[in-house]
């Protein structure tokens, strides 16, 4: 992959990277915030509300928990921009495809910067092939 191609995939990343951290700073802090309306909500006594609030807070935490998972990936894609294999599908190389065939598509790339394999090897693996 060209210089200028990578630096543009580290600052999509970068940039994917901190509006995920954001989100999950606000997801957080809404699922635990100790605000006046807040404590009002979780302390009803009708058991409908309580439900609901229990499901809204379950899904926020869900949320929050995809999110970090992304931002792993995200961290692991920076990391191999760094080692200079950023772009490579990892599954083929692991079945010892050449480099230069392992590239994954920029326009997989573009659509998913943190993307670990190719579609091919990814549609196996969901398969579990």
């Amino acid at each position: 992959m060209k210089p200028e191609e990578l630096k543009s995939f580290r600052t999509m990343l970068k940039l994917l990277q901190a509006r995920l951290r954001g989100d999950v700073e606000q997801l957080q802090e809404e699922a635990f915030s100790g605000s006046e309306a807040g404590n009002e909500q979780r302390s009803s006594n009708h058991m409908a509300e309580m439900g609901s609030d229990a499901w809204d807070l379950d899904f926020s935490l869900q949320l929050v928990e995809s999110d970090q998972g992304v931002l792993e990936e995200i961290s692991h894609a920076l990391k191999k921009v760094d080692e200079g294999n950023y772009g490579l599908c990892e599954l083929c190389l692991a079945h010892g495809v050449s480099e230069t065939k392992a590239k994954i598509p920029k326009t997989r790339l573009q659509a998913i910067p943190h993307a670990r394999n190719c579609i091919d090897c990814e549609r196996k693996k969901e398969l579990g092939l």
